[in-house]
């Protein structure tokens, strides 16, 4: 629950970060020519700004899952609400073998694709074998997230989102099949938009 809460809580704070806004204070002296009068203004000027550099694609990887998977993935954006993306993974554990590959949908409700606020579902499917056995197991997940990509530079992506995915397993040993179930999913993306 407190890591629910957490997220939340770094999710507004994200969505409020979301724009930037600049105050300035100006004062104003002028003299009237004719009169010699000398006119003082006061003003406040606050302006927003947005990124609204255009991007089509995107490359990531996720840092987080190096614990036990190289990965790679591409986004494109299909429209200024959609993007859709795929990637590989290999296992980084020793003694592990296999491949995998993932696919995603995001839609972003605000219309800035490939930045602020999406949802994204997602599905994956990894087969993994042994160096000690010639048995092999398959995990089929699929699930759903909420995250926030923004750009601290022009190209430099970086990318938070939590979510949950189902797993189903299955392969030479019926045990696995034991463990299907639901999972949470942490992502910290970082990569390269053009």
């Amino acid at each position: 629950m407190k890591t629910l809460l957490l997220a939340l809580l770094i999710g507004a704070a994200m969505l409020t970060s979301g724009f930037a806004q600049e105050r300035t204070d100006e004062r104003k002296w002028t003299i009237d020519p004719e009169t010699g009068d000398t006119i003082y203004t006061e003003a406040v000027i606050i302006t927003e700004s947005e990124d609204i550099t255009p991007r089509s694609s995107m490359i990531v990887i996720n840092p987080l899952k190096f614990l036990l998977f190289y990965n790679i993935s591409y986004f494109y954006k299909l429209n200024d609400a959609t993007a859709i993306g795929g990637g590989i993974q290999m296992p980084t554990i020793s003694g592990l073998n296999g491949f995998g590959v993932n696919a995603e949908v995001r839609f972003y409700p605000r219309g800035n694709n490939l930045r602020g606020f999406y949802f994204a579902p997602n599905i994956s499917y990894n087969n993994l074998s042994s160096d000690d056995s010639d048995e092999s197991i398959s995990i089929t997940s699929f699930g759903g997230l909420i995250g926030w990509q923004w750009f601290p530079g022009e190209q430099f992506a970086i990318g938070l989102g939590i979510g949950v995915d189902y797993y189903f397993f299955s392969g030479d040993d019926d045990d696995f099949s034991k463990v299907n179930g639901t999972a949470p999913l942490l992502r910290f993306d970082i990569g390269y938009a053009w």
